[in-house]
C-alpha cells in the first residue's frame, strides 16, 4: 500500500526549494570548467596554446557567475511554482552545464600534442549553438518573471539575452573566419565585464 506524500513545509519558500538544484548544476558547471583547465595546465608542455578558446571559456565562466548572481533576484518569482516555468529553468541550467563542458577539451591524449586552436575550430559550432540556446532560454526566463509582475532586479538577464545576442552566437557557430571570432569574443568579454561592474546583491 502506498503511503501518502508528506505535506509541504509551509516555512519553505519556492525560492528555497529551487535554490539547491540551481546551486548543484551551477557548481557542476564551474567544476567541469575548472577541471578541464586543470588538465590543460598539468599537460601544458604538450599543449599548443591559443588565446581564443581560453577567452571563450572565460566568457562562459562570467556567464555562469552572472546567472548565479541574477538568480538572487529572479528566484523569488512566483513562476517557479508552476511546472512549465520550472522546466524552462531546468533546461537553462542543463544548457549552462553543457556549455561549460564544451568550452575546453575534456581530455588530453597521452603522449600527443593538443592544439587548442584546432579544438576551438572543430568545436565552435556545438559551443556557440549551445551559447545561443542558453541566450534564448535566459530571455524566456526574464520574460516569465516580468509577466508575473514581480519587482526584482534581474541584472544581466534583462539586458544580455536578446534576439540580437542569439543571432550573434549563431553567426559565431557558422562563420569560420578567425578574425571575426576574435573581435566578437573580445566585444563579448567587454560587455560581460561591464555587466559585472553593475551587479549588486539585493
Amino acid at each position: 500500500m502506498s503511503r501518502p506524500l508528506p505535506a509541504p513545509d509551509p516555512n519553505v519558500t519556492p525560492f528555497e526549494y529551487v535554490l539547491p538544484m540551481v546551486s548543484i548544476l551551477i557548481g557542476l558547471a564551474v567544476g567541469d570548467l575548472s577541471l578541464s583547465l586543470h588538465r590543460l595546465l598539468r599537460a601544458r608542455r604538450r599543449v599548443r596554446w591559443d588565446w581564443l578558446p581560453l577567452a571563450a571559456a572565460l566568457l562562459v565562466l562570467l556567464l555562469i557567475l552572472e546567472f548565479w548572481w541574477a538568480f538572487y533576484g529572479i528566484g523569488r518569482a512566483e513562476v517557479w511554482t508552476r511546472y512549465w516555468g520550472f522546466l524552462i529553468l531546468g533546461a537553462a541550467l542543463i544548457s549552462i552545464f553543457l556549455l561549460a563542458s564544451a568550452a575546453l577539451p575534456d581530455a588530453i591524449p597521452d603522449d600527443e600534442e593538443l592544439d587548442l586552436a584546432s579544438y576551438y575550430q572543430e568545436n565552435r559550432r556545438y559551443f556557440w549553438t549551445l551559447f545561443a540556446l542558453f541566450t534564448v532560454l535566459a530571455l524566456v526566463l526574464d520574460l516569465l518573471v516580468e509577466a508575473d509582475a514581480v519587482s526584482v532586479a534581474t541584472g544581466p538577464l534583462r539586458a544580455a539575452p536578446t534576439v540580437g545576442f542569439a543571432a550573434l552566437m549563431l553567426s559565431l557557430a557558422f562563420v569560420e573566419n578567425r578574425r571575426y571570432h576574435a573581435v566578437m569574443v573580445l566585444l563579448l568579454l567587454t560587455f560581460f565585464g561591464w555587466q559585472w561592474s553593475q551587479l549588486r546583491i539585493g
